[in-house]
């Protein structure tokens, strides 16, 4: 354990007196990448391998690139564990003479072949790998779903925002003002126009993720309802925040495109965060992206965490609140929308 805490590639939250129960709550509510449970001494093989990776499906290639992690500081720092999980290997398949080679090799595809069609988690000695959630199918392609759904959202919003400028510069708005409906009143109607937008969008990316992938978002749609609708409302504020900045249609779509691809990609919609340095991955959540994401892994995850879930809510709203404030404030000033 020493070893994996002072690796400087890794970010490692240790606890003595965590149950294993634990750990797969944290991986299932998305507190931490994977967990790495410590089931008995390293050179035992008794009860199974002595150490077991609880890996989420969205977040399946952590899994992966900690095995190696794991497999490269035994060699550096454990030899002796290396050389003995070798042995035992060697002796698992009866030893590597000549006249059993050929059926070594065969006893291996055998093996790779199996590891592919067998849903149970799977042992290679000193590693075996167990996901934290049930073994239904849509679990990694959940993740995605939600991280395009927002930055869909995030640029149909623009389009839609930027029709603000149009009709300011043909003069709708100044026709609007002159009767008794005040600045704040067509702001908020544009905001829930974008609202609904959104919303139907998000329905649209769900659904074609429930037909050819299998995203069972039916079965949490009431938490799935409230996320889309927080979503669609954080996102429809950023746009109209962004295009109220702006005195043109093209200066729009400059500024609107940079920033919503800059957000995007810190807030993990093109790239998983955990891929991401540290400083980079604090960063992306003050973008609405990440946020977005966590909300939609929470609401379609079973048993995960409501407090978690309630945070990201609450952010989101948070966000929205203050781009439609921004947004309210800049119009003010100019006495025009």
């Amino acid at each position: 354990m020493q070893v994996l805490l002072q690796e400087p590639t890794l970010r490692v939250t240790f606890n003595d007196a965590a149950g294993a129960d634990d750990v797969r709550s944290l991986v299932k509510n998305g507190s931490v990448d994977l967990g790495i449970i410590l089931r008995g001494d390293l050179n035992g093989r008794e009860a199974g391998a002595p150490v077991l990776l609880v890996t989420h499906e969205a977040r399946a290639i952590a899994g992966a690139i900690m095995a190696g992690h794991l497999q490269r500081l035994l060699s550096v720092h454990m030899p002796d564990v290396a050389f003995a999980q070798v042995l035992a290997d060697l002796e698992a398949i009866g030893g590597i003479t000549s006249e059993q080679r050929a059926w070594i090799d065969q006893v291996f595809r055998e093996k790779a072949t199996d590891a592919q069609t067998d849903p149970r988690p799977r042992s290679v000695g000193l590693i075996a790998t167990e996901s934290a959630l049930p073994a239904t199918a849509g679990w990694a392609v959940s993740y995605y779903a939600g991280a395009v759904a927002v930055m869909f959202l995030l640029l149909a919003g623009i389009q839609g925002a930027i029709s603000l400028i149009e009709e300011r510069r043909l003069g709708v708005y100044d026709r609007l003002l002159a009767g008794p409906r005040p600045i704040a009143g067509i702001i908020a109607g544009k905001f829930l126009f974008l609202v609904v937008q959104g919303t139907l969008q998000a329905v649209l990316v769900f659904t074609a993720a429930s037909i050819f992938y299998g995203v069972n978002f039916i079965a949490s749609f009431g938490l799935w309802l409230i996320t889309t609708l927080v979503v669609a409302a954080a996102t429809s504020g950023l746009a109209l925040s962004l295009c109220a900045i702006c005195s043109s249609r093209q200066q729009a779509q400059v500024l609107s495109t940079f920033v919503v691809l800059i957000i995007s990609a810190a807030g993990g919609s093109m790239v998983p965060r955990f891929f991401m340095p540290p400083w980079l991955q604090a960063l992306g959540w003050w973008t609405p992206n990440a946020w977005s994401i966590q909300a939609y892994s929470s609401a379609l995850t079973p048993g995960s965490s409501v407090s978690s879930l309630v945070t990201a809510w609450g952010i989101l709203m948070a966000m929205a609140a203050g781009a439609l404030l921004f947004t309210l404030c800049v119009s003010l000033r100019r006495r025009s929308i």
